[in-house]
């Protein structure tokens, strides 16, 4: 029996090798898509779990999608952007190079944890208040506001 070489597929030739993916089915866009998908997960203070019981998926599924070791269909990125309120363009936006200036970067958990309780504030007075504030603590030099009112 003769075996044939296998021949590369037309979309293997053509792609950026590094949007290709490896033999484990990974690729830098897999895992880009992962790592904005957890960064929204948590913005939204959700965990793993309750993320995949809202689509439909367990939630080791929902790890590995945040990992890059499995990809999201279409239908299911717009499911999990419309559940977690985020445009589309917010699990692409720092992939490619021509918008990686105007794409956020990735925030730290502590980030993003500062950033719920934020949007946590019921009045836009408290909010403006801990604006203010977190201005005057970080100058630089560690400077403290020089009046704290309580609300």
């Amino acid at each position: 029996m003769i075996r044939a070489k296998r021949l590369a597929q037309p979309a293997e030739v053509d792609a950026a090798p590094e949007a290709v993916a490896s033999k484990r089915g990974r690729s830098e866009v897999d895992v880009g898509v992962g790592r904005r998908l957890r960064e929204a997960r948590l913005l939204a203070g959700l965990s793993q779990g309750q993320l995949g019981a809202r689509i439909g998926v367990t939630f080791q599924a929902v790890q590995k999608y945040e990992s890059g070791e499995n990809r999201l269909s279409a239908s299911r990125l717009l499911a999990v952007a419309e559940f977690l309120r985020q445009p589309l363009s917010f699990f692409f936006g720092d992939l490619s190079e021509t918008d990686a200036a105007a794409a956020p970067t990735s925030l730290t958990p502590k980030e993003i944890k500062l950033l719920r309780y934020y949007r946590g504030i019921g009045t836009e007075e408290a909010r403006d208040w801990m604006l203010k504030l977190a201005k005057s603590m970080g100058g630089g030099k560690g400077a403290r506001p020089s009046t704290v009112k309580s609300l």
